[in-house]
């Protein structure tokens, strides 16, 4: 029975590994390397031959790629499915060289188990690279090498086995350069074997008699391992070389000692890629501890335990200390001859780690053999070490500055069929391969080099692709020299209209638009002695949603030194802005275009100018009208510009195409965007309900509102024609974080009747943190505000900052704003500081009952002596909320502190 329960571990330790390789494989964005991977897989055979010989890994990995797209595509899950495949495979193989090596069971599985929850090895199953498949060719290889060992040179078996050792050696090394550590561990342990132990004499007298000799098989693989290799190293070896060279000397790494080069390879081992040094990575002590006892008592025993085999006499686990000591030791001297460990860098050593791995089995399996509890607290230990540092794995984000799924969200929405795309970079071409699915785009990869060292070829290459109404997308990375960035930015930007120019984390995506100047309008603009603008134009032209840009140039010239923003808005008769660019403003022409959004409703827009200034936000002066436009419906929409494309039909006529948000926070508007279509001719003006629901049908939300802000109705619109539709709903201030659903219908006011309702998709809401804990400001107080908040206590901090505590009473259904005024003893105001509270972070309708908020007030006034007055008012209709003591009597609308400020 127990033997039977035994045969089930091997299947539930898999079972595991799969389990966790699988779970959250598309939280983490891909990066750059994966990126690499992708742009590799995805040219054809020789061309991804002749890139990778210039890279600093070998094809295999890519070319396996190449066929699994095939079948599977190039989406991020589906990309890493491979490297899920693969790194659950090697459980197994574990288990089975283990067995091979040791009669006592139990060591495989502990083995097996600590491979299963390895959050080194997990980390690198989920990752689109080839650390995971040399890992599995390596211990492949020494599997086979066992096997050899134990089998007698020249028959059908041995020859049959020995094929698959050269075949599977021969693709670990055309995986990574590193796996030939692996193979010269085999090399070492073989000759310690037949030159130390067995003696083996060589006889000379015929062939036969020195093919007998199984060292001279051994060499005859290791040669024919080196004949099928010769080739790649011919062909990419001199520009490895090169390659290597020259990122060493310019990345400028200094060689790490052998004790820093050594903990830092046994702590991932034990531990993973943590994202912060805690105290968890000390923990990986245990697990070395458990390598560093079992290697003790390995020197202390004689083949006890061990499969007899007696060509592996010198030690139970010499080849499994070899291939973990071996690849250590040549990875440290590499790093002295060619110096290179960015971050994460240890993943070049994995190929390492199942020996790492079952020497720590073997340590377990000691301390069981003294004391059966001793070896169970000690894998006790190693699991929750483990899953403590799954838990950093699969809910930190590894790469939040690096993430392109925004960029590359909102280059889908805008981009047009045959636009260029600027590669810099290859691993763009990859990112765009996994998560870009809209309009067709012309994908140059840019000539760096030559372009940086030619300015002039540069300069003749882009005005060979500027024809007239091109348009150029780059993605400009900023954390790198910038040199073809800059270079490229200087020549397009006074040459073309800068449509997009946002940051997305380190990189700045921008996109111009060649097209002509619309005509000089004869006007000027003086924007409070600080700003003129002496000449501008707006394109008079119709503009298609969806397609077309709105150009908008003039002429700024500072009037006093500093810094302007300015705010190009399209609003609609209602006040609506449907498009909007906001920049900083340099004095010299500015050439603004602004990408009219797909489902635009058709209609006339307004097209206005705001300026501020750039060091305290205020506006200079009330909007401009710069101009009109007239919006027209594509009679070719874009489809593929819509994200989160669904197809839900409803009764009455519409069809939703898809829809548009972000996080949720409790208590705070959340924009939700629908993109409608309707299938025929609507004689009633519909409105929409939309419910935020949890998965047992709780509403936590809901809101009604016609559709595109009411300036559009239903009985205007024209079948097939996409119409977007701005919602905004917020959620009640206590609505528990989670995964929710948006749930939608229509509503026909006339006949007081709705349609079926739908769950469109989903809505993920995470709020701010509670706190529940009472503050001890420096001040006391006790002033309720209605039934809204009670001020608890307040602090003033350099004569400038005044810190207010509040404790909720309640959750409102207001959004009330605080007012802070210092007033002189004239009643005058002098300085006033009007806010959400928590700097629009922590609104009243995002309170929850009892919790405690700290709110920060910066308020400038001349020097002099002011009494602080404090209250709460709702914006929309300027009413205060009453004040009352601390004994229930009322105080006015407001609160005046007992503290005097004096500056």
């Amino acid at each position: 029975m127990k033997h039977i329960a035994h045969r089930w571990l091997l299947p539930l330790i898999t079972l595991l590994a799969l389990a966790l390789r699988i779970l959250r494989l598309d939280f983490q964005p891909l990066w750059w390397d994966e990126g690499y991977s992708v742009f590799f897989a995805t040219r054809d055979f020789w061309t991804m031959i002749e890139r990778t010989a210039i890279d600093i890994h070998p094809p295999l990995y890519y070319a396996m790629m190449q066929i699994w797209i095939t079948f599977f595509g190039t989406s991020a899950v589906a990309l890493r499915l491979l490297s899920v495949v693969i790194g659950t495979a090697t459980i197994p193989l574990l288990y089975v060289l283990a067995r091979k090596l040791f009669t006592d069971h139990r060591i495989a599985l502990v083995a097996a188990f600590l491979l299963a929850i390895s959050p080194f090895h997990i980390y690198y199953s989920q990752e689109v690279r080839m650390y995971g498949l040399v890992t599995l060719l390596g211990l492949a290889s020494i599997y086979l090498c066992v096997q050899l060992l134990a089998m007698t040179p020249g028959t059908r078996a041995s020859a049959s086995t020995a094929f698959f050792f050269l075949l599977v050696t021969t693709a670990a090394l055309y995986t990574q350069y590193y796996a030939a550590f692996i193979l010269i561990a085999e090399i070492l342990l073989i000759l310690a074997i037949y030159l130390v132990i067995d003696r083996r004499p060589l006889n000379w007298r015929s062939l036969a008699s020195i093919w007998a000799n199984p060292l001279v098989h051994w060499f005859s693989a290791w040669f024919a391992i080196s004949l099928l290799y010769l080739p790649w190293i011919i062909y990419a070896g001199p520009k490895l070389y090169a390659y290597v060279t020259s990122k060493v000397s310019i990345e400028k790494y200094a060689p790490l000692d052998p004790l820093t080069f050594l903990a830092q390879h046994l702590a991932v081992f034990a531990v993973g890629h943590l994202t912060e040094w805690t105290m968890l990575a000390w923990a990986s002590i245990v697990l070395v501890g458990l390598v560093a006892l079992a290697l003790f008592f390995d020197t202390q025993r004689s083949n006890r335990g061990l499969v007899p085999y007696p060509l592996l006499s010198l030690s139970p686990s010499l080849l499994i200390v070899l291939s973990l000591i071996v690849p250590l030791t040549l990875g440290y001297l590499v790093n002295l001859i060619f110096p290179f460990h960015p971050l994460h860098s240890e993943r070049l050593l994995l190929l390492a780690a199942p020996a790492f791995y079952l020497i720590a089995a073997l340590g377990i399996h000691e301390l069981g053999n003294r004391r059966a509890v001793f070896g169970t607290l000690a894998l006790t230990l190693v699991t929750i070490i483990s899953f403590a540092s799954l838990y950093d794995f699969y809910t930190a984000p590894r790469y939040p500055k690096d993430d392109y799924r925004p960029l590359i969200a909102d280059l889908q929405t805008m981009a047009q069929p045959n636009d260029i795309f600027l590669a810099i970079y290859p691993w763009q071409i990859g990112y765009l391969r996994t998560y870009y699915h809209g309009a067709s785009l012309n994908i140059i990869e840019t000539p760096n080099d030559a372009w940086i060292k030619h300015p002039a070829q540069m300069q003749r290459d882009l005005e060979t692709m500027l024809k007239p109404n091109a348009r150029v997308w780059i993605p400009a990375l900023q954390t790198q020299g910038r040199l073809i960035e800059d270079a490229l930015d200087l020549f397009l930007r006074p040459r073309t209209y800068s449509v997009v120019d946002t940051w997305y984390g380190t990189t700045r995506l921008e996109m111009f638009a060649r097209a002509d100047d619309p005509p000089r309008a004869n006007r000027s603009l003086i924007f409070e002695n600080e700003l003129s603008i002496t000449d501008l134009g707006i394109a008079p032209d119709s503009l298609t949603a969806g397609q077309d840009i709105l150009r908008v140039w003039f002429d700024t010239r500072p009037i006093t030194p500093g810094t302007f923003k300015a705010s190009v808005r399209l609003v609609d008769v209602k006040g609506n802005v449907w498009a909007q660019d906001d920049r900083e403003i340099a004095g010299d022409l500015q050439r603004i275009g602004i990408f009219i959004p797909i489902g635009t409703p058709p209609g006339d827009y307004t097209v206005r100018l705001q300026i501020y200034r750039a060091r305290d936000g205020k506006p200079l002066r009330d909007a401009d009208v710069l101009g009109n436009v007239h919006i027209v419906a594509p009679t070719m929409p874009n489809i593929a510009a819509i994200l989160n494309q669904i197809e839900i039909n409803f009764e009455n006529g519409m069809r939703l195409l898809g829809y548009t948000t972000s996080v949720a926070k409790p208590g705070v508007p959340t924009p939700i965007t629908f993109f409608w279509q309707a299938t025929h001719n609507l004689a009633k003006e519909y409105a929409v309900i939309t419910q935020i629901q949890d998965w047992r049908g709780n509403i936590f939300a809901t809101t009604q509102a016609a559709p595109a802000f009411g300036i559009y109705p239903t009985t205007r619109w024209q079948p097939n024609d996409i119409v977007r539709d701005p919602q905004t709903i917020t959620l009640r201030g206590n609505t528990p974080d989670g995964e929710y659903r948006i749930v939608v219908d229509w509503f026909d006011p006339a006949t007081n009747s709705r349609t079926q309702s739908h769950t469109v998709g989903s809505l993920t809401v995470k709020g701010r943190p509670h706190y529940f804990g009472a503050p001890t400001p420096a001040n006391q107080s006790d002033a309720r505000f209605g039934n809204v908040a009670r001020l608890v206590g307040y602090e003033i901090i350099g004569n400038q900052r005044i810190v207010l505590y509040w404790r909720a009473l309640t959750t409102s259904d207001i959004s009330y704003k605080v007012f802070v005024h210092l007033v002189d003893a004239n009643e005058i105001i002098r300085a006033q500081r009007d806010q959400i509270p928590g700097a629009g972070e922590c609104p009243t309708t995002s309170w929850i009952k009892d919790e405690y908020l700290v709110d920060v007030y910066d308020v400038d006034a001349p020097p002099g002596e002011y009494t602080i007055r404090i209250g709460m008012y709702d914006p929309a209709t300027n009413v205060r909320l009453p004040v009352f003591d601390a004994s229930n009597q009322p105080g006015g609308d407001s609160l005046e502190l007992p503290t005097r400020l004096a500056r």
